[in-house]
């Protein structure tokens, strides 16, 4: 895909980081956008790994994440997630939905 696309900044990493937050987004009811790019940054990409996290570590995990220079073009002057926010993308990744091709 990155081949026949031909940008310089696209290529195959790039894509697939895209379809990681497509996915999260598609299982993980109510999961924001933004929200999936800040769990993948944080290696997170699986509705599976969002289920299964403490809340406390995930938190840890993705709030510097959300304060560093990729976290605020991410957030786009947004506000951080909080460990409110962090206990409802677990809530809801408990209830992921399966993918099912169009």
């Amino acid at each position: 895909m990155a081949d026949q696309l031909d940008h310089r900044r696209i290529d195959a990493d790039v894509i697939r980081v895209w379809q990681n937050q497509a996915i999260l987004v598609c299982r993980i009811p109510m999961l924001r956008g933004h929200d999936a790019q800040l769990l993948v940054a944080a290696d997170v990409n699986t509705a599976e790994e969002v289920a299964e996290s403490d809340a406390d570590e995930l938190f840890e995990l993705i709030s510097p994440i959300a304060k560093s220079n990729e976290g605020k073009r991410i957030l786009r002057g947004g506000k951080l997630p909080d460990l409110e926010e962090i206990n409802e993308w677990i809530s809801y990744a408990k209830q992921n939905r399966e993918l099912v091709a169009a």
